[in-house]
């Protein structure tokens, strides 16, 4: 557990050209614009495999081209690294984690009732 806290872990996006764009502009590296099923899934694999990543953001149409289904089921399930699905068109999809739901079931904690 001490290992994970002190190490940096970066931030990895996938997502259109417009997501990663607009992330790697605000400072994110990592970031991969995707355009098909296989490119989606192969930089999503790439991504869990790599010791150094912390969160993946990804976008919702990079997420709808995913369909193995163990791919899937990391999406869902990772604790290690963070898998963050975020709306393309700014809106919440009805029945998706927030990112504090997300946060709850990585590491236990409300961050709503921690920060004052």
């Amino acid at each position: 557990m001490e290992e994970r806290v002190a190490k940096n872990y970066k931030i990895a996006v996938i997502g259109n050209n417009r997501i990663a764009l607009g992330f790697k502009m605000s400072g994110i590296t990592e970031t991969f614009s995707v355009n098909d099923s296989a490119q989606a899934e192969s930089t999503f694999r790439e991504l869990l495999q790599r010791g150094d990543i912390g969160i993946i953001i990804m976008g919702s149409a990079a997420r709808k081209l995913i369909h193995e289904r163990r791919l899937t089921d990391s999406i869902t399930n990772s604790i290690m690294p963070l898998v963050v699905e975020i709306s393309e068109d700014g809106e919440a999809q009805a029945g998706e984690d927030t990112l504090r739901q997300l946060i709850l079931r990585a590491i236990g904690i409300d961050i709503t009732n921690t920060i004052r």
